[in-house]
């Protein structure tokens, strides 16, 4: 058979293994709506993945995720801005949490939860507050897309194997720095003060 002849089908074969081998990289994102009225806006590349999302709180799933799982990763996004009293006084804004399923020695469903706003602690559905594992720390929102997942961070995902995987998210807290009175309050800190500025002189010249 002739190279030209050989070269079609060899094409097709390699056509054919690129597309039926496991991603070894995959990404997902939450993006919270300024307003808070809109849901939280999931992407991904990972195919089959099932996404759930409300303003407040939003899953995606892949597999099989219904009983005992076990924590893979946690972090935290924190603003110690004028909402501190958030996280039960925390400064905690919003959790991410990735959960594995397993069943024998197979994993068969992979969970990640992005949930916003823990006013008050525990808060029903709220994953735990801390991070997982040791050494990962708090991250200090601002606003834009931020990378929550550590580099080179991997995870067994069903169906793919183990895959690096980039998880980001985007607050909707823009609180401010710490100490900073917001414009209202300075207004009526304004006018007290004057008050008393005319109240003081109306005193001196009686």
């Amino acid at each position: 058979m002739k190279t030209k002849q050989l070269l079609v089908p060899l094409t097709l074969i390699a056509l054919f293994v690129v597309g039926i081998t496991p991603a070894d990289a995959a990404a997902i994102s939450f993006s919270e709506d300024p307003n808070e009225t809109a849901a939280i806006q999931v992407t991904t590349d990972i195919a089959g993945a099932t996404i759930a999302a409300g303003a407040e709180s939003a899953s995606l799933s892949l597999g099989n995720v219904t009983g005992p799982s076990t924590l893979v990763f946690r972090r935290q996004m924190v603003n110690m801005g004028t909402m501190t009293g958030e996280g039960g006084g925390s400064g905690v804004s919003d959790i991410l949490e990735l959960d594995s399923f397993v069943l024998g020695e197979a994993v068969v469903g992979f969970l990640a939860t992005f949930r916003s706003d823990p006013d008050t602690v525990p808060e029903t559905g709220l994953p735990p507050l801390g991070n997982f594992p040791t050494g990962v720390t708090n991250l200090l929102e601002n606003g834009n897309l931020q990378l929550l997942t550590p580099d080179g961070f991997s995870v067994a995902l069903p169906g793919l194997g183990v895959v690096s995987l980039a998880v980001s998210a985007r607050s909707d807290a823009d609180e401010g720095p710490v100490g900073v009175p917001e414009a209202s309050t300075l207004a009526l800190l304004s006018a007290g003060l004057l008050g008393f500025g005319m109240l003081r002189r109306r005193r001196t010249a009686a």
